[in-house]
């Protein structure tokens, strides 16, 4: 991506992403979005074309891909199909970890989650620590050569399904942010047990708890140093965020195209009710927020590609783009009248799922500190 546009290469990606999608995905999507785990054939599928981790690199079986490249995926398989964005760029994000982590731990897993199917979580919430991430209590206590990991993680995105997590315990309880570590834990070791979290919207995701009791894990699994792994997780959010926000855009211009759609086709009063500024004026509201949020996120992962300062602006896409989409399905929806709030159509479950994109990884609040600090330092942080 240079200057206000995408590259060739990506904008042929973006169609190859678009034409996967709407070719392999969207059969039976309304269908799988009731379901309570991201279906085996999503992921075979997904793999198999290529797009699990585009942004790991070439080494360990991704595409090494740019990061815009990554929100391409993000983008374009959300219009469609919300069960494949956590399959297709979890791993995206858990590179981000594993940089920090041995060679030996990266040719291990890297290649297990680009080509192998295997799913991967992050799990930092716990039942009394949310937007206060530093707060943990998951506690990591050295025995050895091995931690012994103790603790409970809940609302993690794959939590009841995945294969391996990034898990953050405190290996000095009293640090707080600096007492903070990241350890790779695969979920099948003795002493785990996880529950499904049944939730309004994001049914695939496999939202659940994770419990851990004396939880052996090897030393060389632990990502980083001791005491960085709040850094490391701060690092993915900004990542992370961008990518649910350009989720979240997705499914509102989904939405949109539908509305516009059904406003050409309905009549009332002898006419397209496209042609009536009640219904006109929504879309091209609608339509101008989106392009705008689009292009804010965007700018997000251009300045993450070149190496630059990008936390401002991943906390603000991740505070507005939700809200946009949020309006902007709910419009579609209204302009579908009742066959829009009823199950025949999807908008009804796209505007749960954008209502859950609203707190997912950082809520509103907690962005606008984020930006507030960014722009005056922590003179503007309230803790």
């Amino acid at each position: 991506m240079s200057g206000f546009g995408f590259s060739e290469a990506q904008e042929m990606f973006r169609r190859e992403v678009r034409s996967f999608a709407q070719k392999e995905l969207a059969p039976g999507a309304k269908e799988r979005a009731k379901l309570e785990r991201v279906p085996q054939q999503v992921v075979a599928k997904l793999t198999e074309a290529g797009l699990v981790g585009v942004s790991i690199p070439e080494k360990y079986g991704g595409q090494g891909a740019d990061w815009v490249s990554l929100g391409i995926v993000a983008e374009e398989l959300s219009k469609v199909d919300v069960s494949a964005f956590p399959v297709a760029v979890m791993p995206g994000i858990a590179f981000l970890c594993l940089q920090h982590g041995s060679e030996e731990l990266r040719q291990e897993w890297l290649p297990r989650l680009s080509r192998g199917g295997k799913l991967v979580c992050w799990a930092l919430t716990e039942p009394d620590a949310g937007s206060d991430a530093a707060a943990i209590k998951t506690s990591a206590a050295k025995k050895g050569d091995h931690y012994l990991l103790n603790g409970e993680k809940t609302s993690i995105s794959l939590g009841a399904i995945a294969d391996v997590a990034m898990v953050f315990a405190k290996t000095d309880p009293k640090a707080r942010a600096r007492g903070v570590s990241c350890f790779w834990v695969p979920l099948n070791l003795p002493g785990i047990s996880r529950s499904y979290i049944p939730h309004t919207g994001l049914k695939p995701w496999g939202t659940g708890s994770i419990v851990l009791g004396e939880v052996s894990i090897a030393q060389n699994y632990l990502v980083g140093e001791e005491g960085k792994g709040f850094y490391i997780t701060m690092e993915m959010a900004d990542c992370a965020r961008v990518c649910l926000a350009l989720m979240a855009l997705g499914i509102a211009q989904a939405s949109l195209e539908e509305a516009m759609s059904y406003a050409v086709q309905r009549t009332a009063f002898g006419q397209a009710i496209a042609r009536f500024e009640g219904i006109s004026f929504k879309i091209a509201e609608e339509a101008t927020l989106i392009e705008a949020a689009r292009l804010l996120c965007y700018r997000a992962l251009y300045l993450m590609d070149q190496g630059l300062p990008h936390t401002k602006e991943a906390a603000m896409c991740k505070w507005w783009c939700p809200v946009v989409a949020v309006n902007a399905v709910h419009e579609a929806l209204l302009i579908h009248g009742h066959v829009g709030y009823s199950e025949e159509y999807p908008l009804e479950q796209r505007l749960r799922d954008t209502i859950g994109l609203e707190y997912t990884d950082g809520t509103a609040q907690i962005m606008k500190i984020v930006i507030a600090r960014e722009l005056m330092g922590r003179v503007a942080v309230p803790y």
